[in-house]
Formats: C-alpha cells, structure tokens, sequence
C-alpha cells in the first residue's frame, strides 16, 4: 500500500498509563543508545525503567505527552513532544521519578553518564518545539507513518506559534537524519564527548531544526 493512501487510514490519539507495555520498547528504539547511556543500564533494564517511567506523570518520558498512531484501532508508533517551555518543565521532573525507580547502587554511575551528557545537551529555546521521539514498529515503518507523526508535531508547533522545531539524532542514525533533511531539518549542531563515543558507540548527537516562521 503507497504511503500517501497509508496515512489516510491513521488515527491519532493521546496515550495512556496503559500504554506502557507497548510502548516502552517503542520509546527505547528512538534512541537506545542515548537511553541506555543516561539510565546507565543495557537495554532490557533501560526498556523495564522506561516501563516504569512512562505510566508516571508530568515528566518527559510520560505518557501525558505521548501520542499514539493506530491502524484500524491498533497502536503502531508513537510521538513525544512538547514547546520548550513545557520541555524544561518536564526535564526537571524526571530526576524525581527516575530517583523512585531506580537502584541506589546505579546513582554514581548515572550521575556521572548526566554530567556528561550535559557537555552534549543543547537547550531548547522557550519559543521552540522540541520532539523526544518519533517510533514506528517495525512491520509498519517504510509506509509513511514517521513522517506523519512528524507533520502532526510540525502542524502542533505552529499552532503554539513556535519559531522553530527541533530534535536530536544520534551520528549514526542515518535513516532518521535522512528524513527529517528530507522535511526540511537542517544541522544547527553537532557535539560528542570522548566519553560518549566510547560508551555509545553513537558517535554524537545533531541538533536538527526546521524554522516555522521562515523570512
């Protein structure tokens, strides 16, 4: 079925607590690396905290800010974001639940994975849309529906009256940067840490941004 008839079947919906079952997995595959990085756990323990985290709200991997993409009422992929005045709020309460989740024993090492992902780290500007992640399963990926839920963020960005919308990619995720230069996206900056590459082995992290406002 051709992308463009593809989408006329979707339907976009507001997560639930529910939801986390399936979309954990989802939400770990927009960045596993990043993920597994930040909550200093292989991926089977980062997927089981972002279980956990999803069901929990306000903060930035919540479900409150989730969106869910169905085909004939099944859920398929998924959409975080937010205005980046809303992005700092939620950023700032993810210590909170992160510090009912998990293990003493991993704080020194998560603490230290932070501190160096805040070398990477670019703020989003108040004005700004940010997107966390856009997931597709992957039986549905190829037929459009990563670039509608990226159209959804874009239609929501101008509705807010964002000047511009932004999001970041692992080096290595070259499907995902291809899209969004495809749409627009261009590199407003790029960053590492040596000690990121070395544990990631995603090289770094873009900075892409479309404006909204052109001229």
């Amino acid at each position: 079925m051709g992308s463009s008839l593809f989408t006329q079947s979707l339907t976009l919906r507001w997560a639930i607590a529910n939801d986390a079952a399936w979309a954990a997995p989802l939400l770990l595959a927009a960045g596993p690396a990043l993920f597994s990085y930040i909550l200093a756990s292989p991926s089977h323990q980062a997927e089981d905290i972002l279980y956990q985290a999803f069901q929990f709200p306000h903060h930035a991997f919540s479900y409150e800010h989730t969106q869910v993409v169905e085909v004939e009422g099944h859920p398929v992929g998924l959409l975080i974001s937010y205005p980046g005045a809303l992005k700092r709020q939620a950023d700032e309460k993810v210590h909170f639940v992160m510090a009912r989740i998990m293990p003493l024993r991993k704080l020194p090492k998560i603490l230290v994975n932070v501190a160096d992902f805040s070398r990477i780290k670019q703020e989003v500007a108040l004005n700004d849309y940010y997107i966390l992640g856009v997931s597709v399963l992957p039986q549905f990926q190829h037929r459009g529906i990563g670039s509608y839920l990226l159209s959804q963020a874009e239609q929501q960005a101008a509705a807010q009256n964002c000047d511009a919308i932004c999001t970041d990619v692992a080096y290595n995720n070259a499907i995902a940067k291809q899209m969004l230069e495809k749409r627009g996206y261009t590199i407003a900056l790029s960053k590492t840490t040596d000690r990121f590459e070395q544990m990631t082995r995603a090289g770094g992290i873009h900075r892409l941004m479309k404006p909204l406002n052109p001229g």
